[in-house]
């Protein structure tokens, strides 16, 4: 047996876990304490997720200690796309209406919502009473609320330091019911880009699973990439 080959194998083994993935590394946590850091990207491909949106988390445990934002351009292919999806706010909205529904855990409420944005897509006549139904059975869910409730909430005072629009007011919940009032309403008031520096406030102190349901409930239709807090600490 060649030793060296061993040796060889037996160093891949400490440096590389399985599958691949590199080990987390200790880091202390903010009690001083050291926790496993760990950095994880979220995006630009991932269900239920922005198209072009990255989000990249230091993890310690499972939790973000700190994040850092950054908007893709979108290929050619992808743009025509947006474009074809973009035709009202309302099939927006409802698009992550479906995509807060699934990361809920309510498949069946998600999928009723991706058949009420077909229909408003289609035209078909029946799409604003389908969509009130949707809107009933949602606000009629204790669980829902209760899971999302007081999850990055957003106060006037908050809003104005992160120059974010008046319609994100409130909860994660809140913001679910702002979605589908838009929705009802045609879209015909849609958010103001949102602007991605604001992002990592928001997801900080949050597991990746709560994350992902903040970011859904932001109703995102338009990034501003602006400058990140990196950037703009680079040019203080």
């Amino acid at each position: 047996m060649d030793h060296g080959d061993m040796d060889m194998d037996m160093d891949m083994d400490m440096d590389m876990s399985p599958g691949g993935i590199a080990l987390a590394k200790g880091g202390p946590d903010r009690d001083g304490l050291e926790m496993d850091v760990l950095h994880v990207p979220l995006g630009p491909v991932l269900p239920y997720w922005p198209a072009g949106l990255v989000l990249h988390c230091t993890l310690h445990g499972d939790v973000i200690a700190a994040a850092e934002a950054e908007v893709l351009a979108p290929g050619p292919d992808e743009a025509d796309q947006a474009d074809e999806v973009s035709a009202t706010g309302a099939v927006r909205s409802l698009d992550n209406v479906v995509s807060l529904l699934a990361l809920a855990g309510w498949d069946a409420a998600a999928a009723e919502a991706r058949r009420v944005r077909d229909d408003l897509l289609d035209g078909d006549g029946h799409a604003a009473e389908r969509l009130q139904r949707l809107d009933r059975r949602v606000r009629r869910s204790v669980i829902l609320r209760w899971s999302l409730r007081r999850l990055a909430p957003l106060g006037p005072d908050d809003l104005s330091a992160r120059d974010l629009p008046a319609g994100l007011a409130g909860d994660t919940y809140d913001r679910l019911l702002a979605m589908l009032d838009r929705a009802g309403r045609g879209g015909l008031a849609p958010l103001q880009p949102f602007p991605v520096s604001a992002l990592p406030d928001l997801v900080v102190g949050l597991d990746l699973a709560a994350a992902r349901l903040v970011v859904a409930g932001l109703d995102l239709h338009e990034l501003d990439p602006g400058r990140t807090k990196a950037q703009e600490e680079s040019h203080a």
